[in-house]
């Protein structure tokens, strides 16, 4: 997991699988802490990713007299997991 390629998809789809996890109550306190931990981790390297890719989206965009624009794109790791779960 200490792998900084980790793609943004992979993290995600980890991050899924721990709420899953955890949203099931089957897991033992110290369990339960660990996916925690974990998905916090994933949080975050997904939250790195959006802001990369925010980050170079903003580079891409030209107003008309070629000068470049801000847009906000929306774009947050709530609205991507449904916006279902609370924030960690």
């Amino acid at each position: 997991m200490n792998n900084d390629t980790t793609t943004f998809e992979k993290s995600l789809g980890e991050l899924e699988s721990i709420i899953e996890q955890l949203e099931r109550d089957e897991l033992t306190l110290d369990e339960a802490l660990s996916c925690f931990e974990k998905g916090v981790e994933l949080m975050r390297r997904c939250e790195g990713h959006l802001k990369s890719a925010e980050g170079k989206l903003s580079e891409l965009l030209k107003g008309e007299n070629g000068e470049f624009i801000e847009k906000s794109l929306g774009i947050s790791l709530q609205s991507l997991t449904g916006g279902e779960h609370d924030e960690i």
